[in-house]
């Protein structure tokens, strides 16, 4: 009985013996570990629903989703309620430290024209609707999408190409301050 247990044990050592040699010999490959930029980007790609390519600010980045969900209220300026060049006004505030007009319209003041084909993130852009006054403004994220305060919907990121936003579109512009 002593030499079948003695030759289990030694059977079995070697089998274990056998693993972890085994184990040590294989040679592991693993992907390069994505950075936390990589992570940054991709994550708010996928909250905003918007692709961003890795060159956009954080921080700017992460007020605007931030501001997502607001309610509208006219004259707000606060995440209970915002318009929108109060929403406007309150992140390049916050983001930039950046004294901005309060209207829609007087914030092409603190802007150069720019064409719609050369937008960049942090752009402002200018609607007319339903008056022969810039009425509208939202900031210009990327890949032909922008963030809004709709008075229907409170703060959304929208495509600029929706039809209501391709008819009323009026001006695009770049912050004087930020280039």
């Amino acid at each position: 009985m002593k030499k079948i247990e003695a030759f289990k044990f030694l059977y079995f050592s070697l089998i274990l013996a056998f693993l972890i040699i085994a184990c040590h010999t294989t040679k592991h490959t693993f992907a390069p570990p994505v950075s936390s930029e990589d992570d940054f980007y991709k994550k708010y790609s996928k909250i905003l629903g918007v692709k961003l390519t890795g060159l956009e600010d954080k921080k700017f980045i992460e007020e605007v989703a931030g501001w997502m969900g607001t309610p509208y209220l006219y004259g707000g300026e606060t995440t209970k309620g915002v318009d929108c060049s109060g929403f406007v006004k309150i992140l390049y505030k916050d983001v930039y430290n950046l004294n901005l007009y309060r209207t829609a319209f007087d914030l092409t003041k603190n802007c150069d024209s720019v064409n719609k084909k050369d937008l960049k993130t942090g752009d402002l852009i200018f609607f007319k609707i339903n008056s022969d006054k810039i009425s509208h403004v939202g900031i210009y994220i990327n890949d032909g999408k922008f963030i809004h305060a709709s008075s229907a919907k409170g703060v959304i990121i929208i495509d600029l190409n929706e039809a209501y936003y391709k008819k009323y579109f009026f001006s695009a512009g770049r912050l004087k301050n930020l280039k």
